[in-house]
């Protein structure tokens, strides 16, 4: 799997996981809330009455809004809850714990493509409502699963070698660039401006007054990090970065929707991963491929500790 599939790969996980803890959290909740009202009988028929919101002269209660959620959400959650449940059972059973470093790891692998930890965490929790410790927390389960999944399968190191030598390319991080870029639409419009940025004209204030390109235009240009071999860049701008140096302007070249001018923000050199620094991340790797999938594993340990749905769950 090459580093841009994983790439993709993280973030269909991310974004499965966000609409999960999203319902989760509400869920949640509202079930907990159910909870304690039910405990205290007098305030129960009040709350599962009151109104939670009104449209056009109808009000929706509590108890239609609990309803509702439990209807879209309520397989789901509940089997997240025991599953949470049994695989927390067997790890103090089988003494398997995650550590702090684990998961830091495994967040970092998340982050893979984003300016910074800080835009990514931003980013999680403007598109999918998810905090840190959301995203720790179910990297923590899905990590935990994993060594149960796993526990017992043998790897050996040579397997582990081989494995990294015929998947090296994997370990690798191409050389990064943080681009900011203007695009004009003639050419002779570009080099007169291409001038006037290196005579000291702000770039950021002219790519969001001048610049033809949509995506970075707002954003005072900035492309933000991007790799030597990124499959979504032109070319000439890719050959170009290569040569530049940090707070260059450059340029210009020719791109699809007319002339673009360059300035080089920042540089990553290329890093490479040593055999022994993903040693255990590839054995996890090659026990997974011998193990039982993972809503298979959740399954025989919900069986094992004899979970049993007593309540019906109204359908969606």
């Amino acid at each position: 799997m090459t580093r841009q599939e994983k790439g993709l790969w993280t973030a269909v996980v991310i974004l499965t996981l966000g609409v999960l803890v999203m319902g989760t959290v509400m869920a949640m909740q509202l079930l907990n809330q159910g909870k304690e009202d039910a405990e205290t009988s007098h305030d129960a028929s009040q709350e599962e009455g009151s109104t939670v919101a009104t449209i056009n002269g109808e009000v929706i209660t509590d108890k239609a809004w609990t309803d509702a959620l439990k209807r879209r959400y309520g397989s789901e959650i509940l089997l997240q809850m025991l599953n949470r449940k049994a695989v927390y059972a067997e790890a103090l059973q089988r003494n398997l714990v995650v550590t702090p470093k684990e998961i830091t790891r495994e967040m970092a692998e998340a982050m893979d493509g984003y300016d910074s930890e800080k835009s990514y965490y931003d980013a999680m929790k403007s598109q999918l409502g998810l905090s840190k410790q959301d995203l720790e927390l179910e990297a923590g389960y899905r990590l935990l699963l994993e060594k149960i999944a796993t526990a017992g399968i043998q790897i050996k190191d040579e397997d582990i070698q081989q494995y990294w030598v015929e998947h090296r390319e994997d370990y690798i991080t191409p050389e990064k660039y943080d681009l900011s870029i203007i695009v004009v639409k003639e050419k002779s419009e570009s080099e007169a401006l291409l001038t006037a940025l290196r005579n000291g004209k702000d770039f950021e204030e002219t790519a969001r007054s001048e610049s033809e390109d949509t995506y970075s235009r707002d954003a005072g240009g900035r492309l933000g990090w991007i790799e030597q071999n990124d499959p979504f860049q032109s070319k000439a701008i890719l050959q170009l970065a290569a040569n530049m140096k940090i707070g260059e302007i450059a340029g210009p070249v020719q791109v699809e929707n007319g002339y673009a001018i360059m300035k080089m923000n920042d540089k990553a050199k290329r890093q490479e991963q040593s055999a022994k620094e993903v040693h255990e991340e590839i054995r996890m790797e090659l026990a997974l491929s011998q193990a039982d999938p993972l809503p298979q594993v959740e399954q025989m340990l919900r069986d094992k500790y004899e979970a049993v749905i007593i309540s019906e769950i109204p359908a969606s």
